[in-house]
């Protein structure tokens, strides 16, 4: 799926864009059901991730008035977006960057509304879910024409080679990265400007954020996250099953324990 370019530059930058992987009609399918979705109320409307970052990103008047809509795992709720986890461009790119056997882990939307749309402090996605190897690939799938003044994401290239950052975290936030330090004021970034059907992807240990969007439109983007069988979560006993989906290859025996019906 990926040329030999594309490929090296992923594990070289810690990302890669690929344009125009979904086709218009299944963005159009995607999209219709996502705003079936989003009208039914299933996910969580929100001013986005708390926490005093914002006072580094946000001017005064607006850190209490962005918002975001969030939803996890929109297949529970839609044929169309259970079809997308299995859909072979994206697991043929995924082949390409980390090896024949891919497992799903996790599914979520990230709706910036019109005109404040909320925005993502500097991070890295490893300390949502931490995993104990790099081979774990975020997939953004845009939507939405989502241009730079929409809070399209920025990254900063060649961070994933770090490995996991200290993150500041607790009951009042969500982890993001010290803006004392890890600021778009502080370090260069690189933004990602994209059409509907482009799909992102990029290392759970690449360093990335997001602006507000100060468009008149929707951003909608949909973040799938897989991983190679043998990636572990940090914390889980290699002999407690790690049942997520696989949507290409198989996961071997030794990667955890048979399971059994008594």
């Amino acid at each position: 799926m990926l040329t030999r370019s594309q490929v090296d530059a992923y594990h070289r930058e810690g990302y890669v864009k690929v344009e125009h992987l979904l086709s218009s009609s299944e963005v159009e399918e995607l999209n219709e059901d996502m705003q079936w979705i989003i009208d039914e109320w299933w996910g969580e409307d929100s001013i986005g991730w708390r926490g005093p970052w914002r006072e580094a990103y946000l001017e005064e008047d607006e850190q209490l008035a962005t918002r975001a809509v969030f939803i996890s795992n929109p297949h529970m709720y839609s044929a169309t977006w259970s079809r997308i986890l299995f859909h072979p461009g994206i697991v043929g790119a995924l082949q390409d960057l980390i090896g024949p056997n891919i497992q799903w882990h996790h599914t979520v939307l990230h709706g910036k509304p019109p005109e404040i749309g909320t925005p993502f402090p500097m991070h890295q996605d490893y300390p949502f879910y931490p995993h104990d190897g790099p081979d774990f690939v975020d997939c953004l799938i845009h939507l939405d024409e989502t241009p730079l003044e929409s809070g399209a994401l920025c990254v900063v290239p060649g961070s994933h080679k770090q490995g996991p950052i200290a993150h500041i975290t607790g009951e009042h936030t969500r982890p993001y990265l010290p803006p004392e330090t890890y600021h778009p004021d502080k370090i260069d970034t690189v933004p990602i400007p994209a059409q509907p059907g482009d799909v992102i992807f990029f290392s759970y240990y690449t360093i990335h954020w997001s602006d507000v969007n100060r468009t008149d439109q929707w951003r909608k983007s949909v973040r799938i996250g897989y991983h190679t069988p043998e990636t572990r979560p940090v914390g889980k006993a290699s002999e407690e099953p790690n049942n997520n989906l696989i949507v290409a290859g198989t996961k071997a025996h030794r990667h955890e324990p048979k399971l059994t019906y008594r």
